[in-house]
């Protein structure tokens, strides 16, 4: 049996390498070139934020990109619910660090967005979703006696 102490290993765990994945300077650096660095702005433009523009400036790999944060979050939902035991807190845990990592992106030189905050929220409630779905246990009922 894995003990309570290993799942929460996993979920923090994978929590730092989503932080990793969004807080470094260029992902590209990362996977082909195994370069991490991290550049802080301390005066970061909270507006961009909100800013929806970008959306239709979709590049070649924005779709895999997008996939990640989806994927990503949903992993992450499915380890905070495997350590905790509880629908509703994973997924609120699995939103909120969502919206940290976003606004984090924001002081980190990275485009920190709204809609990725929601897509994040949307791989995280999906996962939630369909783990319940395929895995929930029907009681089985008991035989019924004759009198």
């Amino acid at each position: 049996m894995i003990s309570n102490r290993t799942r929460a290993a996993a979920a923090l765990l994978w929590a730092l390498v989503l932080l990793i994945f969004t807080g470094t300077e260029n992902l590209n650096n990362l996977l082909l070139h195994k370069q991490l660095v991290f550049v802080f702005n301390p005066h970061p433009d909270f507006g961009e934020f909100f800013n929806w523009a970008d959306v239709t400036r979709i590049h070649h790999v924005w779709v895999i990109v997008k996939l990640g944060h989806f994927i990503g979050f949903g992993i992450l939902d499915l380890l905070v619910y495997n350590w905790l035991r509880n629908r509703p807190v994973s997924l609120l845990v699995s939103i909120l660090f969502a919206l940290a990592t976003e606004i984090l992106q924001l002081y980190l030189n990275r485009d920190g967005r709204l809609y990725d905050v929601l897509i994040d929220s949307f791989g995280a409630l999906t996962a939630g979703l369909v783990s319940r779905s395929l895995f929930r246990l029907h009681p089985i009922s008991a035989p019924i006696k004759k009198q």
